[in-house]
């Protein structure tokens, strides 16, 4: 489930330590010219000191400037002007708070905690910079130390409701659901409007297994903000928990419209704004798939012209590179880019969706065998709802996530891929496998298509590193034909007998590369390597390190790997 990221506060209030200069002690029995020469010398003095004080610190307006700049979102010119004032005057303690935001904001996390420090270390009475110490630790992934800075700040200023939030985030994220409870119901009673805290009470409430206290808390959150985007994600979430199927679906159409719509909330998100040569690549292949289906033929032979224009005035070193969008592009693509322009229907069974040749006994059995527990299956799903899927996912417009390294292309659940049809396969799978998926709920479904181009040499193509999922049980389907595999022993999944360690925080065992070939490497590196095959599943505990295989498939639109995951429950439940 969505979760709003943690806020950052920080204001233009300054405290400045100065040591004040020592006078001269005056000599007692001085004759008149000493006296008057003294007088003289005094005078000198206290003009001296009222410039040495002016010099001490920076100017007002170089602090007016500083916090404009940051408040604006002019990061280069806030670290370089900080980086100055930090220069001629190495204590001025709010130059390093900014600095250390600015380093943290532009990606330097590490770089940042050095400068957050600094902040706490000259000013340890500042509440707002142990806040912007505790979320620096929280992304390094040090959660303890952030709970103590967070901690810290609320002892320093007890209604930081910010900070509250933020505590119960970490809280969260440790599994102290209760705390963490605790803590947004405290942030909320400080400011009842507070929306992202009734949200993340929601998540919370969802966690625990309050379903409807979670539907009651999303729906405070709308009713504050009402273009919440990811709160409707997560009323979705829940409401399907609930079994409101029907209701579920609106709430993840009121996301996707909000976000990608005719009126987006947002039309400055870098979803709109960059671009890569793969996206623009896969696009035209994806217009000119439904120009030849019959599918609006005009209108989507025209597009491919249009973003064939386009990919043949974009200039990158790398296919996967990610590039600003520029102004005369956006203006040329226009309202089509990164848009649900064409999204076809999938509508629910009347008959279950997962195929009825499958034996449950033997799967629930195959599945409990292995160690940690991992399974796979052929033949998953129904051959009407194999093919109403693979229709769906060929020809809908929903493919906007093009972020990863390897240039794959990705949909997900609240942005386009919620369909009838795909909550009707999760919840036949918890149906049809209750020893395996017992009382854990879908959380979160997504599909990946990959580019041919994968198997060539030099280029930056690739499958999904090693990693584990948040959740207890993850399910992994094909569903493109296996005409289009060109290895049948490999292209599918690679699961390690190696679970990531719990108390790990999710960048850890999601995208900590090193660290994760290190835990496999101590478990022994064994592990279970699953062919490819079209309408094939893989069920296993969701904390199994597990990595995409080597991919050879054909070229051609029709011919790319799909497959689709779904995660259930939470992680260590």
């Amino acid at each position: 489930m969505a979760k709003e990221n943690e806020l950052k506060i920080l204001d233009g209030k300054a405290t400045t330590q100065l040591n004040e200069p020592k006078l001269a002690v005056k000599k007692k029995g001085l004759t008149l010219s000493e006296k008057l020469k003294q007088r003289a010398e005094d005078k000198k003095r206290k003009k001296e000191k009222k410039q040495n004080l002016k010099v001490m610190i920076p100017s007002e307006a170089e602090i007016n400037n500083l916090l404009q700049y940051y408040n604006n979102g002019q990061y280069a010119d806030a670290e370089n002007l900080a980086l100055s004032i930090i220069q001629e005057f190495p204590n001025h303690q709010f130059a390093w708070k900014v600095l250390g935001v600015v380093l943290e904001q532009t990606g330097r996390v590490s770089d940042s905690l050095v400068s957050s420090q600094k902040s706490v270390q000259l000013v340890p009475q500042d509440a707002e910079a142990h806040s912007n110490l505790g979320h620096v630790l929280r992304e390094l992934g040090r959660l303890e130390e952030a709970e103590a800075s967070y901690t810290q700040a609320l002892v320093l200023k007890p209604d930081f409701t910010e900070v509250l939030n933020n505590l119960g985030c970490i809280l969260q994220t440790l599994g102290k659901l209760g705390d963490a409870e605790a803590r947004y119901k405290q942030a909320i009673a400080s400011k009842p409007d507070f929306a992202l805290a009734h949200n993340n009470l929601g998540i919370t409430l969802h966690e625990l297994g309050r379903l409807n206290e979670a539907e009651a808390s999303f729906r405070q959150a709308l009713k504050i903000k009402s273009d919440f985007t990811e709160v409707y994600s997560n009323l979705g979430i829940t409401l399907n928990a609930m079994g409101s199927k029907k209701s579920a679906l609106k709430q993840f159409e009121r996301s996707l419209q909000l976000k990608r719509g005719t009126t987006p909330v947002d039309l400055n998100n870098k979803i709109f704004r960059t671009i890569s040569k793969a996206k623009i690549d896969h696009d035209i292949e994806q217009f000119e798939y439904l120009a030849a289906s019959g599918s609006d033929i005009k209108k989507f032979r025209e597009l491919a012209t249009l973003y064939k224009t386009v990919s043949s005035e974009i200039n990158c070193t790398l296919d996967t590179d990610i590039l600003p969008l520029s102004d005369k592009h956006q203006h040329l693509l226009g309202d089509t880019y990164n848009r649900p322009i064409h999204i076809l229907e999938a509508p629910a069974l009347e008959k279950p969706a997962i195929g009825d040749s499958l034996d449950v006994n033997k799967i629930t059995e195959d599945y409990f065998e292995h160690e940690f527990g991992l399974t796979y299956i052929d033949d998953f799903l129904r051959p009407t709802a194999l093919e109403s899927l693979r229709k769906f996912l060929l020809g809908s417009t929903i493919w906007f996530d093009f972020f990863h390294d390897g240039g794959y292309m990705g949909a997900y659940l609240n942005d386009g891929l919620a369909s009838p049809l795909i909550l009707q396969i999760a919840d036949d799978l918890r149906k049809k496998l209750p020893k395996i998926f017992k009382n854990h709920q879908l959380t979160q479904l997504w599909a990946y298509k990959y580019d041919s181009r994968v198997s060539e040499k030099n280029n930056s193509f690739t499958g999904i590193k090693a990693h584990a999922d948040f959740a207890a049980v993850n399910v992994n389907f094909w569903i493109t034909p296996k005409s289009a595999n060109l290895d049948p022993s490999s292209g599918g999944l690679v699961v390690y007998n190696a679970e990531a360690p719990l108390e790990w925080d999710f960048k850890s065992y999601n995208n900590n590369d090193e660290k994760i070939r290190e835990e496999i490497l101590k478990c022994g590196q064994k592990k279970t390597i699953v062919p490819y095959n079209e309408n094939r599943v893989v069920i296993f505990n969701s904390n199994l390190f597990h990595e995409t295989d080597s991919i050879e498939f054909k070229d051609g639109y029709e011919n790319r790997r799909i497959n689709v995951t779904m995660l259930f429950g939470q992680r260590g439940s």
